[in-house]
């Protein structure tokens, strides 16, 4: 399938196209590590703003905050603990951030989030952790419009990154049980899974057919 889309755009939208008035949304890209998700999501923020909106981008772990921090210290092998206090800590993570998204949703801009409650969910029950108990804590989160998972390979992953890999990306059999998880998820929410393995142009084309028809809403 040949994907064509205009990547030029006039600075707004015109009532021709029927996209009528402007609603905020929030978009999720999640994937294993080093799946293209930076440059997805800048991508993305790009192409979106090319249209008039206001875009807001935020990473998860948030390392600017103390929490994210602590993350930081714990992806370094800095700090050890318990799986069930590791994913607490990523889901309180979001909960710094949650008003602010919320708030800037209901102002009708487009929050991008690179990793999101998905992958709180995937990381953890690759850890053996309980689906029910993961999303438990993440629940009332600002829910996502559209999740878009970039599906690569272990192997990929560490062709694009071969050193200073942090505690969960030198992982290589952890990585693929975390993927066979994201994947099977995929199916039982219906989130969109796209071949992050491509030239990032493709991909970025792929992405950007999911994500018209959300803003068209």
């Amino acid at each position: 399938m040949t994907l064509s889309f205009n990547l030029h755009p006039t600075n707004h939208w015109t009532d021709e196209e029927g996209l009528g008035a402007r609603s905020g949304k929030l978009i999720a890209i999640d994937g294993i590590d080093q799946s293209g998700k930076r440059t997805q999501t800048r991508l993305l923020a790009e192409k979106i703003r090319a249209f008039g909106y206001q875009v807001l981008v935020w990473n998860f772990p948030d390392y600017k905050t103390a929490l994210g921090r602590q993350l930081r210290r714990y992806l370094a092998g800095r700090e050890r603990f318990d799986f069930h206090a590791i994913h607490l800590l990523y889901a309180a993570n979001k909960w710094e951030r949650a008003s602010t998204i919320a708030r800037d949703i209901s102002l009708g801009r487009v929050v991008i989030v690179n990793r999101y409650t998905p992958s709180n969910l995937a990381y953890g029950m690759a850890h053996g952790l309980s689906r029910d108990w993961l999303e438990s804590l993440e629940k009332a989160l600002p829910r996502p419009d559209l999740v878009l998972l970039l599906d690569v390979s272990p192997k990929a992953s560490f062709k694009r990154k071969t050193v200073l890999r942090d505690l969960h990306e030198e992982n290589i059999s952890y990585l693929r049980k975390v993927r066979g998880i994201y994947l099977q998820l995929a199916k039982r929410y219906r989130w969109k899974v796209v071949d992050g393995e491509r030239d990032p142009r493709a991909v970025s084309l792929e992405l950007w057919s999911y994500v018209l028809p959300i803003l068209r809403k």
